[in-house]
């Protein structure tokens, strides 16, 4: 008599893909794929960026950021500053105990969705020093971009670990649409503030895709040995 090891493979029974229902067999195995094929394409988009960095300021960027800065109101600018510890430690660390406490899944791995959370904004400190650039203002190094490495990493952990959730569709595409905006909006408020170039969150927020990416491909791929 066959067994179904469905949640041998790493997607116990009752836990969907995002917004769909339980993969099959061979879904664990398609999932794992797709999940380093994003963190691997992030990573190369990171080390595009880095060369592009490494040769200075794009003309690009500075159109780029002179129509944000532009069409930015008072208001927006005000929203940018009340924003901006969203993506520094004082929201990282509150971002990753709000996350164990909420997902099930993540608390069964907390110490890979910690170290996802946490190593990515390191790594870009370190991106920072290797690369060089600084930001508009200031002598500070700005290349990637820290606030858009966090919240890229909290954003692409949220999502995964919703499609190992028991909530319904609506809620996760609620859930989603509301943490893809926060983040695109914590970048875009970087440019606002002028505190960096376009290509710096441009490049925060593949690392911190690849970050989380690769937590999640590990997850699928090396399931617990009691996922219950």
């Amino acid at each position: 008599m066959t067994t179904d090891r469905t949640s041998d493979r790493g997607v116990p029974r009752g836990e969907n893909a995002l917004f769909g229902s339980p993969p099959p067999r061979s879904g664990t195995r398609d999932l794992a794929h797709a999940w380093g094929v994003a963190a691997v394409v992030a990573l190369g988009v990171v080390a595009v960026c880095a060369l592009l960095a490494a040769n200075g300021i794009l003309a690009g960027e500075t159109a780029v950021r002179d129509a944000v800065r532009d069409v930015s109101s008072p208001e927006l600018r005000a929203l940018s500053r009340t924003i901006r510890p969203l993506g520094t430690w004082w929201g990282i660390v509150p971002g990753v105990l709000l996350l164990l406490a909420a997902s099930p899944a993540a608390r069964r791995r907390w110490w890979l969705w910690s170290l996802a959370l946490i190593i990515a904004p390191l790594a870009g400190e370190a991106l920072q020093e290797f690369v060089g650039r600084l930001r508009p203002r200031g002598e500070a190094y700005g290349f990637p971009s820290g606030h858009a490495t966090a919240t890229a990493a909290f954003a692409v952990a949220v999502i995964y670990l919703l499609g190992r959730s028991d909530l319904g569709r609506p809620a996760r595409v609620v859930i989603v649409l509301a943490i893809t905006t926060l983040s695109l909006l914590i970048g875009i408020s970087r440019i606002i503030l002028d505190a960096h170039w376009p290509l710096d969150v441009i490049a925060g927020f593949a690392l911190g895709a690849a970050g989380a990416a690769a937590a999640a491909w590990w997850d699928v791929s090396y399931p617990p040995s009691d996922p219950s």
